[in-house]
């Protein structure tokens, strides 16, 4: 028997939590009492993560930016650092296990106790992956059985060649303007664009460009907003691996930190470490033997059932979004966070509809009022996607522009399909062949094609080659309709 072999990864574990992480906030003694919360914002990240038999502990950190209205009048801000662990537990997690971790803000709620005291809590939605590495072994051929019919499957396999993890950083001190005095951080945001790699032998080299927007409060209480995009390329080692393979490489933060210099400098200090996620896979065509049965032999096997993934366009739907919003005191725009999110999901016949809901968080500028102002929209969406797979949603566009009192939203989301790649299918096992105890006496058959045949299911079930009911019934390849009359000559 002919046998090939693939590496895959088997995904053991895929787990979502929600996560609440809470924590007082004191008011420092040189900053004025709180009338009103303006606005809360914050960045999660994990830091750490630690896998050992039946758990995975994760750690991380959320920094939240406070905006407020003082006693006075003023607009100032308050940062602060809430830590977090949280535990995933399962039997079947192992320590060899590649883990990938994602943690997102559902909603911040903040509090004022007293006028130099608020509360915050953060929800976390933390979702976490464990994958083990396992060789698969795929029955290609069956050279030394005789009458033995076979139903095939030609099959592109992405087979893994391997997984690498390394960390890199972005440090720069982003210069503010000189004419400008900052003195608080209100809000810090960070994206990546412009990501791609080239394959050398044993090395992947990884790029990407880091934006960032930082808005801040100058010392003569004027809003504003600086933006620098960062370069950063990454050299990660891969054993075997040459141009002629597939490389998939991901991004994620696991430290931030922004911080004002001196009045000389004029600059805001970033520092943020990433971790890069670089996985290797070779591609493989096979023909993989997915059925069979004897023509003159009983054969008795059994069949086991594996994801693996193969070749393949990801499956996607752009949803664009064109509204008038309707601000009467916008002046000026300095930033929108843009935020989309599933509420919930309708299958009908083949396809699923997806109704989600994108939640803007305008900063802006007023006419009429100093400091920094804040205002949520939320804009409902759907969106209808072959099969019933979780679909994730990134925002690829997002244009505002303002005519007198309205703001013109021109937004496009990219919908994606998470496991598209991926594919089932059977392995045989445990081969027996036996003499068939049927007689071997000449027969014909009327047979009436019945809904969800198929030429090999009628093949199989007479114990009859299929050419031969192609050939007698004078057949276009294999296809047949309900109701068809074929002759069966066995």
């Amino acid at each position: 028997m002919e046998r090939s072999t693939v590496s895959i990864n088997k995904k053991i574990v895929d787990k979502t939590q929600i996560v609440e992480v809470s924590g007082d906030i004191i008011v420092p003694d040189i900053k004025p009492d709180i009338v009103n919360i303006i606005h809360t914002n914050g960045n999660a990240y994990i830091y750490k993560e630690d896998i050992v038999q039946g758990r995975v502990r994760i750690d991380g950190n959320v920094d939240t930016y406070v905006v407020y209205l003082s006693e006075n009048g003023e607009t100032r801000s308050m940062q602060t650092t809430l830590n977090f662990i949280e535990t995933i537990d399962d039997t079947t997690i192992k320590e060899n296990m590649i883990t990938k971790q994602k943690v997102s803000i559902e909603n911040i709620e903040t509090k004022i106790l007293n006028e130099r005291k608020i509360t915050i809590k953060v929800n976390l939605k933390i979702k976490c992956e464990c994958y083990e590495k396992s060789e698969i072994e795929f029955l290609n051929d069956l050279q030394e059985m005789q009458d033995v019919q076979k139903l095939q499957e030609s099959i592109t396999v992405k087979s893994v060649l391997g997984i690498n993890k390394i960390k890199t950083s972005i440090k720069e001190d982003i210069h503010i303007d000189d004419a400008l005095e900052i003195a608080e951080i209100l809000k810090t945001d960070i994206t990546l664009c412009n990501m791609e790699n080239k394959i050398s032998y044993n090395k992947v080299l990884a790029k990407a460009d880091a934006n960032v927007k930082i808005i801040f409060l100058t010392e003569d209480e004027r809003v504003s907003c600086v933006e620098s995009t960062i370069p950063m390329m990454s050299f990660i080692d891969m054993e075997n691996v040459t141009e002629n393979n597939i490389c998939h490489v991901s991004y994620t933060i696991r430290n931030m930190l922004f911080k004002v210099n001196t009045k000389e400098m004029h600059s805001v200090s970033c520092q943020v470490d990433f971790e890069v996620l670089c996985e290797a896979y070779e591609s493989k065509t096979m023909n993989v033997i997915q059925d069979m049965y004897g023509i003159k032999n009983d054969i008795a096997f059994s069949k086991k059932q594996v994801e693996v993934q193969v070749d393949g366009e990801e499956r996607q739907e752009s949803i664009k979004i064109n509204e008038t919003i309707l601000m009467e005191d916008i002046h000026s725009i300095y930033s929108v966070d843009c935020t989309p999110k599933i509420l919930s999901t309708h299958q009908v016949g083949n396809f699923t509809n997806y109704e989600g809901e994108l939640s803007l968080d305008f900063y802006y500028e007023a006419d009429n009022r100093t400091g920094l102002n804040v205002k949520n929209v939320k804009l409902p969406f759907i969106t209808k996607m072959e099969s019933v797979e979780e679909i994730e949603i990134t925002v690829m566009k997002k244009d505002f522009t303002i005519h007198n009192e309205n703001v013109d939203c021109d937004i496009e989301l990219l919908a994606k399909q998470r496991n598209m790649c991926l594919k089932t299918i059977n392995i045989i096992e445990n081969i027996e062949s036996k003499e068939c105890e049927e007689e071997n006496d000449y027969k014909m058959y009327v047979y009436f094609v019945k809904s969800g045949d198929t030429i090999w299911n009628i093949a199989k079930k007479f114990r009859v080659c299929m050419e031969d009911i192609i050939r007698v019934n004078q057949l276009e390849d294999d296809r047949i309709a309900v109701g068809d009359r074929l002759y069966i000559m066995r």
